[in-house]
């Protein structure tokens, strides 16, 4: 079997430096796509009673109180019975006998205190300083990644010639093929991901809801004589002013204050956050939704008609999922369903932030 070719000097210098080059370029753009497309921010939860790892910790929260049992104390206690006088000084304490009395004290306390709380306290000393690590590192894990690859690229100029190894040709085009593609596929995935979340209306203006409310119009319009003294069309102004005269001003559209509006809140016992943004000069209104336990988001275009009483629907696209939000309530508290065009309607819950 012949031996692995060898790069003379030069040679192995321009391998180096167009392999440098290639891991520099796709660095770059996925940096550009971690830092502006991507969002790759997590954040901690921070119920431990609806965490998967919170039900760990409070299991090794047990087996710790077992371990140092008693370092909390034994839990039971002496029920006691004080005796005042008409002012309220204590006159004397003596024990309480009371079947009831005891076994709470003696015998229920102390079972709940060492295999339920202690259990809880020792989880929240387990669980809370891995929350705040995972808080801070959600927050600047973008740059942290960033500081990696860029990490990753100076070694590849500094050391083009310092790594002599006697198969170096071989190890130097393996070692950029799997950063190059690394960092290549990688922003592929970021700007993928971050395109499918981009909002694209589904559909515009719902004509049959304007037609519907129109005809309507119309009907009620017809039915209604003028006064004398005025045409018809006129007295058709007049009903359709009145008819709509503050929709769209009352229900949810009509309470949001000017600017943007966060909620939290859940969707089918999801924790989710949406904020919704309002325009009163133009009328626009849109939205994004996050899922707060995986962190994925949603940009979201919204409308809101007169036929819709001030409800607020909105339109958005994660991948190839169309999901319609239809939301009603006031500036405090929203309630709606959210619909991804499989049949099923998720409930949505929200309060202001």
């Amino acid at each position: 079997m012949p031996d692995l070719p060898e790069f003379s000097e030069d040679n192995y210098s321009i391998a180096g430096y167009i392999v440098a080059t290639l891991i520099t370029l796709c660095g770059l753009f996925f940096i550009y796509e971690v830092l502006f497309v991507g969002d790759l921010t997590f954040s901690a939860n921070w119920n431990i009673f609806k965490s998967p790892l919170g039900s760990v910790c409070i299991f090794i929260g047990f087996i710790c109180a077992i371990a140092f049992w008693g370092k909390m104390g034994h839990w039971s206690r002496t029920p006691v019975t004080e005796y005042r006088d008409s002012s309220g000084s204590l006159i004397k304490r003596e024990e309480n006998f009371d079947v009831m009395e005891q076994s709470f004290a003696k015998i229920l306390l102390p079972i709940l205190g060492h295999f339920v709380l202690e259990p809880i306290i020792y989880g929240c000393l387990i669980y809370y300083p891995i929350q705040v690590i995972i808080a801070l590192v959600g927050t600047i894990f973008p740059y942290i990644l960033t500081l990696i690859v860029l990490a990753i690229i100076a070694g590849s100029w500094l050391y083009t010639k310092k790594c002599h190894f006697r198969y170096h040709s071989a190890l130097l085009v393996l070692m950029g093929v799997v950063f190059i593609v690394a960092f290549a596929w990688g922003g592929y995935a970021i700007r993928k991901a971050g395109s499918g979340a981009t909002i694209q209306m589904l559909v515009d203006t719902p004509t049959e809801a304007i037609g519907n409310a129109d005809s309507s119009n119309d009907a009620v319009n017809d039915e209604k004589p003028a006064d004398n003294g005025s045409t018809s069309a006129e007295a058709g102004e007049e009903e359709y002013d009145d008819q709509f005269e503050g929709v769209g001003e009352e229900g949810l559209l009509g309470s949001l204050p000017e600017g943007t509006t966060t909620y939290e809140g859940d969707m089918a016992g999801f924790p989710i956050e949406f904020t919704i943004t309002k325009n009163d000069n133009s009328g626009e209104v849109s939205g994004k939704y996050k899922n707060v336990k995986y962190g994925t988001t949603m940009d979201l275009a919204g409308e809101s008609l007169p036929a819709m009483g001030g409800n607020i629907s909105f339109y958005g696209k994660d991948g190839d999922t169309q999901w319609v939000f239809n939301l009603s309530g006031d500036a405090d508290n929203i309630n709606g369903t959210a619909d991804c065009g499989d049949g099923k309607q998720l409930q949505l819950n929200l309060k202001k932030k």
